[in-house]
């Protein structure tokens, strides 16, 4: 299948997407408390414009090709980009699925880890852990002592 056929698709399927997600977010999202402040609801809002934008980026090169763009550019995908697209999303599933049973504190540096080790084969077992540390301990101490933002805390810790 040709590149721009497979970007017809896409890039529609992206701004649906886009349009569902800015309506769940506006619905089911508090507001603000007071006026000037940007509240819980902008950061998914801007995710949700920004995903919308590529939609329409995607399907206007679709549409209009560019005269950068061979005619028999091809979009496939071999069988490794396959598997680590499915164990990207298969990580984030158990990501979420640990973050409500063992809480932040546990769960980012395995899903960091299984990461690391099972999807991109980094094998040097010291950078691995430091980087599942760090990243761990940057990101609590934004939330936490930064932005006072409560982090999942797990069910061991209720």
């Amino acid at each position: 299948m040709r590149l721009d056929r497979v970007d017809r698709w896409l890039g529609p399927c992206l701004l649906v997407l886009a349009i569902v997600w800015l309506w769940l977010a506006y619905t089911f999202i508090p507001a603000a408390r007071g006026e000037g402040e940007p509240g819980p609801r902008a950061f998914p809002i801007l995710l949700g414009i920004v995903l919308a934008m590529l939609g329409g980026l995607i399907t206007a090169s679709a549409f209009f090709p560019s005269a950068a763009r061979r005619p028999d550019e091809t979009a496939t995908a071999n069988r490794r980009e396959v598997l680590i697209a499915a164990a990207t999303f298969g990580l984030l599933l158990l990501y979420a699925f640990l973050l409500d049973k063992l809480g932040f504190l546990i769960a980012t540096p395995i899903a960091v880890v299984l990461a690391m080790a099972g999807i991109l084969r980094v094998r040097n077992w010291l950078l691995v852990a430091a980087l599942a540390g760090g990243l761990t301990g940057v990101c609590w101490t934004f939330f936490v002592w930064l932005l006072k933002a409560p982090l999942p805390r797990g069910l061991w810790l209720m």
